[in-house]
């Protein structure tokens, strides 16, 4: 490999680690009310969220591919591969299971979540 390929992927490497350690896993409420509930959530790389659960279905869209799997309280595991701009529909019954959401791609998630309450 040459010198130059070589920086180069060294250069890559260490935007990749700066843009992950930047990285804050958050969510943002963007509208709430009883129709419905949008938020927009951001989930770092190797990051999970708390354990939870959801009493509606929702719809996932995301910003970007990746990769997320979700832990379930029983040990039961599932990933979920995410194409970005595609909406991924999770059911009543899946979000009732208290689970956690785990990061497992390299970079940063963004999705928005629509809750549907009716």
């Amino acid at each position: 490999m040459s010198k130059y390929a070589f920086a180069f992927i060294l250069a890559i490497w260490q935007f990749n680690l700066l843009y992950a350690a930047n990285c804050e896993t958050k969510r943002e409420i963007l509208i709430e009310n009883k129709v419905t509930k949008v938020w927009k959530t951001t989930l770092c790389p190797e990051q999970k969220l708390p354990l939870h659960a959801h009493e509606f279905a929702r719809i996932v869209i995301p910003d970007e591919n990746g990769q997320m799997k979700v832990i379930y309280q029983t040990g039961k595991e599932e990933t979920i591969t995410l194409k970005k701009g595609k909406p991924v529909f999770l059911s009543v019954e899946q979000g009732r299971n208290a689970h956690q959401d785990l990061n497992i791609s390299k970079k940063p998630l963004h999705v928005t979540v629509v809750e549907l309450r009716q």
